[in-house]
């Protein structure tokens, strides 16, 4: 097999550095147990003498299967449950996890992964290339109907394990973003015991090779994971990771001053100072590469006709939703998708002009008091300031604007009908670092997850020209082209780059903040 030049060789050095990297800016530290006997003990006692982690989300997860979960809370907790070939740095990059090293061919369609060989599952199975086969048989198959087969599974032709430590990937076709797309929570690798005797069941019984495994599940409560001391990667230094399900953003932040929780999710405003004057406790805020969107079903009239679309983009004032409702913590969105993920172009926002905006409903024969229902998920509870002005400035353009919030499996289902929405409240946030699968997912005119409905052929083929090229500025150009048209046609109502604040205890060191909203905790203890 011909190969790239460039080819990816780690040591087993880098990959435990790369896991393991700090993401608080605390600086170096160590772990001191309140049991300072324990590294003396034995392995029962030492991590009896670890704290367990507890972290209140805004939320609850849908379901522990990575080929099949599309929630953030989900993806999470899986990944902390499961590991995947490669993953990502603090940085975005990519660096090796189960795959020691790989290569590619010239043409970018074949991929050759040499596997770790010191890993088992947490049910205490070998993880080896027929593992990663027997993962990738499932997801790559479309009878299964998974939700992941879209992203990730559609694009790959066959998996072959010439041997116990080596896996090849055939591509339909050259993937520009094959390793991002393959370092996401989709590509967490599940026991092949699992899939092979439990597939129904791996929702709730989730086994990987990851450094936490579910001890118990409580919906609408908690989740409880519990160390895996078997973790090839070094046992972790918490004894477990509880998450509550806490959706009042005033609850949370009283878990947290009260030391029932160590973490708390999206920091509210409010108290974003105070906290951050305390030495008892960090707020940690990052920008990531979050767009915050109201998406509009062009299915129905009148937001089928595009003079109605850019209407609506017009009639937002971006500027004092962005300075005043979040006191200059995010920014005007000037894109689709984040200018921290590739693929991004500065196509600008949409200007703030409202009587423009009614001339354009008028000569579209927009009546006054049309109906418009706008949908909101609860636990977006960063988005709900920005859903009320969208639904104030619409009423004040004419509009009889009703707000509907939803828990996140009623969203989510409600997504799947197109007669139960008007509009949608939404976050395009690109987890793979890449703007190919967010664009696919989103605009591209046969994709489920396109829930405005948009349809331009010229875009579609944009965007599977940027996905298969190899070359990066190739891609970067298609990427712009589509950009362009997707703004004229106004399928989305782009609001703000999203930044988050996560506070927790001054105690807690070690965990890695990614731009893509997840967090590994691999490396999380307590001072």
């Amino acid at each position: 097999m011909k190969k790239r030049p460039l080819i990816h060789k780690f040591s087993g050095i880098l990959i435990a550095l790369s896991l393991f990297a700090v993401g608080c800016g605390n600086g170096a530290d160590s772990n001191t147990n309140a049991n300072s006997s324990a590294s003396n003990s034995s392995g029962s006692a030492e991590n009896a003498s670890l704290k367990d982690l507890t972290i209140a989300l805004t939320g609850d997860a849908i379901g522990f299967d990575p080929h099949n979960s599309t929630d953030s809370i989900s993806n999470f907790i899986n990944y902390q449950i499961y590991d995947r070939l490669v993953t990502f740095n603090d940085k975005l990059e990519i660096v090796p996890q189960l795959a020691e090293s790989w290569e590619t061919s010239e043409d970018g369609k074949t991929w050759t992964f040499q596997l770790r060989q010191d890993v088992t599952f947490q049910d205490g199975t070998p993880f080896n290339a027929e593992a990663v086969k027997v993962n990738f048989d499932r997801l790559i198959n479309p009878d299964k109907k998974l939700s992941q087969y879209a992203t990730l599974g559609q694009f790959i032709e066959s998996v072959t394990a010439p041997s116990d430590s080596e896996v090849v990937f055939q591509l339909k076709e050259p993937q520009g973003a094959f390793l991002n797309n393959i370092a996401v929570t989709s590509g967490g690798i599940i026991s092949s015991k699992s899939i092979q005797e439990n597939e129904e069941g791996i929702a709730k019984e989730p086994v990987g090779t990851g450094p936490f495994k579910l001890k118990n599940w409580s919906s609408g409560n908690e989740v409880v994971l519990e160390a895996n001391e078997q973790y090839w990667g070094g046992k972790p230094d918490v004894s477990g990771i509880t998450f509550k399900t806490v959706t009042e953003n005033a609850a949370r932040v009283i878990m947290l001053e009260s030391d029932e929780a160590d973490i708390i999710d999206k920091v509210p405003a409010t108290d974003i100072e105070r906290l951050t004057n305390d030495s008892n406790f960090t707020v940690n805020t990052r920008s990531t590469n979050r767009v915050g969107y109201i998406g509009i079903n062009t299915k129905h009239a009148p937001f089928d006709d595009v003079k109605v679309r850019n209407a609506l983009n017009l009639a937002i004032d971006r500027e004092t939703l962005v300075k005043k409702l979040y006191e200059g913590r995010v920014e005007v969105a000037t894109s689709f998708i984040s200018k921290n993920s590739f693929g991004y172009a500065d196509v600008g926002a949409y200007a703030y002009d409202v009587e423009a905006a009614k001339k354009l409903l008028q000569e579209a024969g927009v009546a006054e008091g049309t109906p418009l229902r706008i949908i909101l998920a609860a636990n977006t509870v960063q988005d709900r300031p920005a859903a009320e002005f969208v639904q104030n400035s619409l009423q004040q353009l004419g509009f009889k604007a009703e707000l509907q919030v939803l828990e996140l499996a009623s969203y989510l289902d409600a997504l799947k009908n197109p007669d139960s929405y008007d509009l949608f409240v939404r976050g395009a946030s690109s987890v793979t670092g890449d703007g190919d699968a967010l664009l696919r997912d989103s605009f591209l005119s046969t994709s489920k997850s396109n829930y405005a409905f948009y349809n331009n052929p010229k875009v579609d083929e944009l965007i599977l020209a940027g996905g298969q090229a190899l070359d990066k500025e190739e891609r970067q150009t298609a990427y712009n082209e589509a950009l362009q048209l997707i703004k004229a046609d106004a399928p989305w109502i782009p609001l703000y780059e999203d930044s988050v604040q996560v506070g927790y205890s001054s105690k807690v060191e070690g965990i890695t903040f990614l731009p893509s909203l997840l967090w590994d905790l691999r490396g999380v203890k307590f001072k």
